[in-house]
């Protein structure tokens, strides 16, 4: 009866240690060598001119929005809404005298899965005349399941 006993714990712990480990991502990391594609959509169709710039981003926005849960409740003071760490560009595509539009765009970028888990940004901005014209005001997302799709990212004209 005794050994039965014995037995039982010991089968009783081994089924608790091993049933952690089910939680555990066995999936290999994918490539870190990523290209973005898509295009740059306009609301309404502008006549670019020949001195216009279209520049396409990617941005990891890692530190921009660390803010503790306390200060979300409250005003938060302008010491404590400066991001802890400035944004890092991943990847960019700077083109000039894009014709019509849409503007298509590809960049290549390097982007641990871990990044992708947290999601990156893109970022669009379109000048000409010295001045910018238009940039995306919705926020556009990379994240592991779009990774590999194809983005359209609308930018609105600048007020």
């Amino acid at each position: 009866m005794k050994k039965r006993s014995l037995i039982g714990v010991f089968a009783t712990l081994a089924s608790l240690f091993l049933g952690g480990c089910g939680h555990l991502d066995l999936t290999p990391e994918g490539n870190p060598d990523r290209v973005l594609t898509g295009v740059v959509e306009f609301n309404g169709e502008p006549a670019l001119t020949a001195d216009s710039i279209v520049v396409i981003r990617v941005v990891d926005p890692t530190g921009i929005t660390e803010t503790s849960p306390a200060q979300v409740i409250g005003s938060p003071s302008t010491a404590q809404s400066t991001p802890v760490l400035p944004p890092k560009v991943l990847g960019e595509q700077i083109i000039k005298n894009p014709g019509s539009t849409p503007v298509s765009f590809r960049i290549e970028y390097t982007a641990a899965d871990e990044q992708l888990r947290r999601g990156l940004n893109i970022e669009a901005r379109v000048s000409f005349g010295g001045k910018l014209r238009y940039f995306n005001v919705n926020s556009y997302a990379i994240t592991l399941n779009n990774v590999s799709d194809p983005h359209t990212i609308l930018v609105n004209r600048v007020n």
